[in-house]
């Protein structure tokens, strides 16, 4: 198999995959711990972030050429947003199973993590997503999918009693979003415009 279609393939399947896991994850977080959620929940939402560095990448390679310095910033952002993320979402599984993580979360680098992390992922996915909505390569719905859940994420962080449900929200849109992407890089359905259009496209 040539290796644009390994890439294709599989940034497909780990978007769809990641876009279908940080949705269920949200979702079965509900009623769990009020910070942490649950075991499970948490647990999916781990592997979502860790399995989106493979499908951000994938998804750039197939619009490199025309989504520009947006593009490559935002796919710079979201992936090093998302491993951040990942290291923390890892302690907070032991959080969300009852042990006490608040003195390893709360305070010195691993705050930093956690804040760098959340901002690099909110800053990245929305330059991701716009770089999507312009390079015209895929359906520009799927950007703004990722764009609005990525906006109704960071509402949930202040959303007090409500965040749970916020959170839900948030990652049913992005989840959809990156569902959308999956697919159309596994069924090969992008658009070609032609060579002077993407010429514009800065």
């Amino acid at each position: 198999m040539p290796l644009s279609n390994l890439v294709r393939a599989g940034g497909g399947l780990t978007s769809a995959a990641a876009g279908i896991l940080l949705a269920l994850g949200h979702i079965f977080n509900l009623g769990g711990n009020p910070a942490y959620g649950t075991v499970l929940g948490t647990s999916l939402v781990f592997i979502a972030h860790v399995i989106l560095v493979f499908a951000l990448v994938a998804i750039y390679s197939a619009q490199s050429e025309r989504s520009g310095p947006l593009g490559s910033w935002g796919m710079v952002l979201s992936v090093l947003g998302t491993t951040l993320a990942s290291a923390v979402v890892f302690v907070e599984i032991a959080g969300a199973s009852g042990v006490d993580v608040e003195p390893v979360l709360g305070t010195g680098a691993p705050a930093i993590i956690d804040l760098l992390g959340s901002l690099g992922f909110f800053i990245g996915l929305i330059l991701f997503g716009v770089a999507v909505m312009r390079a015209g390569v895929f359906a520009r719905w799927a950007g703004l999918l990722l764009i609005v859940g990525d906006i109704v994420f960071a509402v949930g962080s202040f959303a007090g009693s409500a965040a749970p449900v916020v959170f839900v929200i948030g990652g049913v849109i992005t989840g959809a979003g990156f569902a959308w992407l999956g697919l159309s890089l596994l069924s090969g359905q992008r658009r070609s415009l032609p060579a002077r259009q993407s010429a514009r496209v800065s």
